[in-house]
């Protein structure tokens, strides 16, 4: 029993050091549903390095991405997400021209992931429907052979003297109809495969932004904000030091 129990610690403890670590992570719209899940369903306390290296790696982004033009969309957008930043108590002019340009980073990556998702599953799908059509087709031959094979089988019967062709032709015909049946069972695994790429296509597909929480979560992560009784580190470590690690 304690070896089992010891063993389940040691299982979550790595579910756990895993879920906190972004290593392996990118903020790119292929890998966007891998990071935004993790990042969204973050728990704290996190391991200073992780923590670091989550930092590194939004910053990273950031530092890279080039805003969009000042349209009246995109100027609503930002109002509204200053209003939200407002009410979270992020005060510090620096760190809210900050967030605002990462939360618009969040914004275009997420409605690129959302335009190859989108188009994937366009693919996909005309995909299925040429293979139902190729199995629609192998049925439709297949029966159509055996229907002239049999044909051709009651003339000979019904003809003594029936040529040699015909009564060649129902072996032929015999030899077609197998050609076309013997392609179903590829054509359903092709189908099962297509299903199985749409479904998960769908399954990593984010359809929306949880503003609230990924407003919450960069502000904690990159030490934008203080909840009480929510401490970001697992250590006590002098926090100064660590914060200045936001904008590198």
């Amino acid at each position: 029993m304690t070896k089992k129990i010891s063993k389940r610690r040691k299982e979550r403890a790595r579910q756990r050091e895993l879920a906190q670590d972004f290593s392996g992570e990118s903020l790119t719209p292929d890998g966007f549903h891998t990071f935004y899940t993790k990042f969204i369903n973050l728990r704290f306390p996190m391991k200073i390095a992780h923590v670091l290296e989550l930092r590194y790696l939004i910053n990273h982004a950031v530092d890279h991405y080039k805003e969009p033009s000042p349209t009246p969309t995109y100027r609503q957008f930002r109002d509204s997400l200053q209003s939200a930043l407002d009410s979270f108590g992020i005060e510090n002019q620096r760190h809210s021209e900050r967030m605002l340009k990462i939360l618009s980073m969040f914004r275009d990556i997420h409605y690129a992931h959302s335009i190859a998702s989108r188009d994937a599953e366009r693919q996909l799908r005309e995909g299925m429907e040429r293979n139902r059509d190729d199995y629609a087709k192998a049925v439709r031959y297949g029966l159509f052979f055996i229907f002239a094979g049999v044909s051709f089988i009651v003339i000979w019967l019904a003809t003594p003297s029936a040529h040699l062709i015909v009564k060649l032709l129902p072996a032929l015909y015999c030899w077609f109809s197998l050609r076309y049946f013997h392609k179903l069972p590829a054509l359903d695994k092709e189908h099962d495969k297509l299903t199985q790429d749409v479904n998960d296509v769908l399954r990593r597909r984010v359809n929306s932004l949880n503003w609230k929480t990924l407003i919450h979560k960069l502000a904690l992560v990159l030490g934008y904000k203080r909840v009480q009784g929510v401490e970001v580190f697992d250590v006590d470590i002098d926090h100064e030091q660590i914060n200045r690690s936001a904008y590198h």
